[in-house]
């Protein structure tokens, strides 16, 4: 099983596996952005409709990076999520830790291998939708003095 060969990624040099490599690649349209998804499990690659536009595109693209972690089990909590200037982190037990940059539109995001491809699909990708979501509102995630700008407006 060569996804299983994947699992057992250990590189010493790279003990947040922040290397891991992710070959499988596709994309997929969220309002007006094209998110570009990279994993190294067929299981953690969302079913939306695929985007066949050209890559040369004007439209802001957002970079999801799945990484499926079969070093770590258990299955998903309920989120607690850290947030800062510009960056997200979300912690779901040992099961899933994603951080999201808003300044560079890139998520990345851990896995657990007893997550199932069905909690993936129904409440893994609206939830990752939703984090990603907010860096297609513009100046939403921009700082002034620490402040995020739309707490100003309420």
């Amino acid at each position: 099983m060569a996804l299983l060969e994947m699992g057992n990624y250990n590189d010493p040099l790279d003990p947040l596996r922040r290397f891991v490599p992710t070959p499988l690649r596709t994309r997929f349209r969220m309002g007006a952005s094209t998110v570009m998804v990279e994993s190294n499990d067929f299981s953690l690659l969302p079913t939306f409709s695929l985007d066949t536009t050209s890559e040369d595109s004007d439209v802001p693209a957002l970079t999801w990076k799945l990484v499926r972690d079969f070093d770590a089990h258990g299955l998903i909590q309920d989120p607690l999520t850290l947030m800062t200037g510009q960056l997200t982190v979300v912690g779901m037990g040992p099961a899933c830790m994603l951080g999201f940059d808003h300044g560079r539109r890139e998520l990345f995001c851990f896995i657990g291998r007893d997550v199932d491809s069905k909690t993936f699909q129904e409440y893994l990708v609206p939830f990752l939708c939703r984090i990603s979501g907010k860096a297609a509102e513009p100046k939403s995630w921009e700082t002034v003095d620490g402040v995020r700008e739309d707490a100003l407006d309420a």
